[in-house]
């Protein structure tokens, strides 16, 4: 809707986060996240990895940036890592049946 009825304006702060964004956030993480697949013995090791990901944000969050993270944002982090573990729990059961 935005994108067809709203007045937008592209300006250089803005066209240079978005290549930021683009390149370094997201190009460059991607070419590092598949280079560590490609050289290990075990990827399910290293794919393993990103469930780092949200731990280590929240870490960052706290303590790089100074925001404040609120009582809940753990909670659900917990609740989204105990759904993983117990999706895995149920394959495994399903996968020796």
């Amino acid at each position: 809707y935005a994108l067809l009825f709203a007045d937008l304006r592209a300006d250089l702060p803005g066209l240079l986060g978005a290549v930021y964004v683009g390149a370094v956030e997201m190009g460059f993480t991607f070419v590092l996240w598949l280079t560590a697949l490609r050289l290990t013995a075990s990827t399910a090791r290293i794919a393993n990895l990103i469930f780092l990901s949200p731990f280590v944000s929240l870490l960052f969050i706290q303590f790089v940036l100074g925001e404040p993270v609120r009582r809940a944002t753990p909670l659900g982090l917990v609740l989204i890592v105990g759904g993983l573990v117990w999706q895995r729990m149920g394959r495994r059961r399903t996968s020796r049946a």
